[in-house]
């Protein structure tokens, strides 16, 4: 099975180009699922038809979905929240107040990418198309599952032991709620989900994003931070798309955007190499059903599979030494002062701008000391050695 993650900033018509890709997949014969899990979904209007929380076929071969946010939260996180709100009530928070705060913020979007695990579980299609939420909240979704991790491995075993001790005697004093063994239980399992989705997206085998771009400078500069930071959180990327490129018969009114983006072009291809990029005109018109959607995939694929892996390139990776170890993190676009490390036993905590992901080390960089690093190839090469004695 295939996955295509198609991520981008907002308004540069990444819905459209998920759609024209999936379509292709199925006219090529694979049986086909576009799925969206922005929260403002317009996956239905761009295929011209109305979708639903379950998968409807649109085409031979094409099915579509607009998954329902809140009714994959209630299921996966619905005991807990119920919990949460009961906790809020005896605070005295209002009615009305208990159901947005019971909610951690980005889990409704979050628990939505279970619907791509159950649908590869469930091996119904050839080929998963994700239309994704705009880059910034796609990136907090992807790195959510990582602290998830933290919690389990290290809250969750005191929170279950101090419970055992504290729930008797807490009931005989207080009528607070107080979390019971499936409350935990529950926490648990959905946090088990979400990091078992983690390691489907990451599997470079099976799943690839791509970057929705349009010529212009804070798109561009975007897309280089979603590049460094998916880098970052081990997704790998292996295309960009260029959208909405202006023909050069445009009249004088787009004459200085259209030699604006011939300006930025080259840069794009310099910046972004050796990735390949994938490039589609502006339409004269809204793109919208199977027809234009098509003469979309035209332009972006000519006679290419869409489904194919069209870059494959350095990964994390350990390297021996003769003294130690060396880690290598590919990191395009990252400069040595954004980049903080620390580490704390069997974790190596890399920090870029505002973002930070959490390397459980293998045991044969656990009894180690990352002692330096430095850039080498648009990589993070942190060195690893034993502590000299004292």
């Amino acid at each position: 099975m295939r996955i295509l993650f198609y991520t981008g900033k907002g308004g540069v018509g990444k819905t459209s180009v998920a759609a024209a890709s999936a379509l292709r997949c199925a006219q090529l014969g694979y049986r086909t699922i576009v799925l969206s899990t922005d929260a403002a979904h317009s996956l239905g209007d761009s295929l011209g038809v109305d979708l639903r929380a379950e998968p409807i076929q649109v085409a031979p071969n094409l099915w579509a979905q607009e998954i329902n946010a809140l009714h994959e939260l209630e299921s996966s996180w619905g005991v807990v929240s119920r919990y949460l709100a009961d906790l809020l009530a005896w605070q005295g928070v209002e009615t009305i107040a208990q159901g947005e705060l019971s909610v951690i913020p980005g889990t409704e979007e979050l628990f939505s990418l279970l619907q791509i695990k159950r649908h590869y579980d469930e091996g119904k299609y050839d080929v998963i198309v994700v239309d994704a939420a705009p880059t910034g909240e796609t990136l907090r979704l992807l790195s959510l599952p990582d602290v998830m991790r933290w919690w389990i491995a290290r809250l969750f075993p005191i929170a279950r032991a101090l419970l055992r001790v504290v729930r008797p005697v807490a009931r005989r004093v207080t009528d607070m709620p107080i979390a019971d063994d499936d409350v935990l239980a529950s926490a648990q399992q959905a946090i088990d989900a979400l990091i078992d989705v983690r390691q489907l997206l990451t599997n470079q085998q099976i799943c690839t994003a791509r970057i929705v771009m349009n010529l212009e400078k804070m798109v561009i500069r975007e897309a280089q931070r979603s590049l460094t930071y998916l880098s970052l959180f081990g997704y790998a990327v292996d295309a960009i798309v260029v959208n909405r490129i202006l023909p050069p018969e445009v009249d004088t009114h787009f004459g200085q955007w259209r030699a604006m983006q011939q300006q930025y072009a080259p840069m794009v291809e310099e910046m972004f190499e050796p990735l390949p990029i994938l490039r589609a005109p502006h339409f004269s018109q809204e793109i919208v059903g199977v027809e234009l959607l098509s003469q979309l995939a035209d332009h972006l694929f000519g006679k290419h599979d869409p489904a194919a892996f069209l870059y494959q390139g350095p990964t994390q990776r350990l390297e021996k030494t003769p003294d130690g170890y060396d880690l290598i993190v590919p990191l395009p676009f990252a400069s040595e002062d954004q980049v903080h490390l620390a580490q704390s036993d069997d974790e190596l905590l890399i920090s870029v701008g505002w973002h930070r992901h959490r390397i459980v080390l293998p045991q044969s960089l656990a009894r180690l000391r990352a002692q330096d690093a430095f850039f080498e190839d648009s990589s993070l090469r942190v060195i690893f050695r034993r502590e000299a004695a004292a």
